[in-house]
């Protein structure tokens, strides 16, 4: 079965645990991601920053200059090791409503996160690449003709 450390497609997006909502803000909208790990000095997640809490403390007045683990989900993160077989990643997911889980090493270090999306878009992508990828456009007109 995959492992979830398979689906890790980029260095993990990172705050301080003093970064202001602004700068997580940032973040997202330059990476174009939904989720930013706030961290501590040796990388051990504190909390995340979602979309959804970015949205939900700015309608209740919460200013972007705020601290943005104040806004985000602090104390238990959800993690999984990156050998962790995917069915029991995807259960811990859904048993806490969760969009994103954060990948960590041994030593409980970051090393990435996974969504949802990106569980659908690989499983997708692998059950139809053959069909849509191959054979490369320029083969496929080459073949067609």
């Amino acid at each position: 079965m995959d492992k979830v450390g398979a689906f890790v497609k980029r260095p993990p997006l990172t705050a301080t645990k003093d970064a202001a909502l602004l700068d997580v803000v940032k973040i997202m909208a330059t990476h174009n991601v939904g989720l930013v790990a706030v961290v501590d000095e040796a990388w051990r997640p504190l909390g995340v920053v979602s979309e959804r809490d970015i949205i939900r403390a700015l309608s209740r007045g919460v200013q972007l200059s705020a601290k943005a683990i104040e806004v985000g989900t602090r104390g238990n993160p959800l993690t999984a090791k990156a050998d962790e077989d995917i069915y029991s990643v995807v259960k811990k997911m859904r048993e806490r409503g969760a969009r994103h889980i954060l990948v960590v090493d041994d030593a409980g270090k970051l090393v990435g996160a996974v969504s949802i999306r990106d569980l659908i878009e690989d499983r997708a992508l692998k059950s139809i690449g053959d069909r849509v990828w191959w054979p490369p456009p320029v083969e496929r007109r080459r073949l067609a003709s």
